[in-house]
Formats: C-alpha cells, structure tokens, sequence
C-alpha cells in the first residue's frame, strides 16, 4: 500500500508516542496520528466493500460510503496540518490498523473491527474537542466534526450489523 505522504514505521515497530500538548509539536502528533487512521480507514472501508462479498449489497454501499467520508476527515485534518506548518512525514506512523482490519475474512469480523476502531477513534476525538475549545477553537472543530460523524459512522454499523 502506498501511503504518501505518511512515512510508515516497519511493521515490528512501533510509532514513536506523541509529544506532550503543551507545544505545537504535540498537536502535530495527534493531527498527523488521527489523519493516517482516517487515511487507513478509507481504505480499509473501500477494501471491505471490494473484497468481502460475503457481506449484503446494502452494507457494502453503506461502507463505500463511509469510506469516502473518512477521506473528507483526512483532507480535513490534512488541510489544518498545512495551515499550522505540521509537515505529515515527519515523524512515522503505523499501519497496524489497515493491517488489522484487512486481516477479516468475513464482513461480520470486519464489522466488529472496524466498529472497535470507529468507537477508539470517536473517544480520542471528543477529547481533543474539548481540550482544544479554548486554545484552538479551529482544530477543535475539526476534530469535533469528526466525533460527530464517527458517532453516526457506529449508529449506521449497528443497524446494519446483521446484513
């Protein structure tokens, strides 16, 4: 898979941990981690859609379109990174998550993965929403339109859990 412009750690490695929040250099890690999950997202959705056949027609478009969605939050959060001068490959990240997700063999396994990544995902943006309210209002919103949309993304995959 073809990242770029993310630099990806090797897959035995670990991504190095975010820098404090007290400087610019920490929210850069928690931008640059949260667009590469949005980044995997996207594919592993479009992936899901493609590839497991198992899963009805109705959950396949509902992940086609989720997936174009998560590519919405990544020009998002990529489009703030620019505006802050956060440079995406400065520091590596991991694809564990794509690697994770595409390891499901059914539409069922993939569902409850990607609803486990989705529920992960929406947490640490509701936390970055309100720590960041008074300090970086802009990237707040960001991040909160994003819990928002996660939060639909796990309303749509218990619906359709059972198709």
């Amino acid at each position: 898979m073809d990242w770029t412009p993310f630099v990806v750690c090797a897959p035995e490695e670990y991504a190095p941990s975010a820098r404090g929040m007290g400087g610019p250099e920490g929210l850069g890690d928690r931008l640059r981690t949260a667009a590469f999950a949005e980044r995997q997202a996207f594919a592993a959705f479009l992936w899901a859609a493609e590839t497991l056949t198992d899963a009805s027609e109705e959950l396949r478009a509902a992940w086609r379109r989720i997936g174009l969605e998560e590519e919405v939050h990544l020009n998002l959060l990529l489009g703030r990174m620019a505006e802050l001068g956060v440079k995406v490959g400065e520091r590596p990240v991991s694809d564990r998550l794509w690697r994770r997700l595409t390891m499901a063999k059914t539409a069922a396994e993939f569902a409850v993965m990607m609803r486990e990544a989705e529920a992960r995902g929406q947490a640490a943006e509701e936390s970055f929403r309100r720590s960041l309210a008074q300090r970086d209002p802009v990237t707040a919103a960001i991040f909160g339109r994003i819990a928002d949309d996660e939060a639909e993304h796990l309303a749509v995959a218990d619906r359709l859990a059972n198709l």
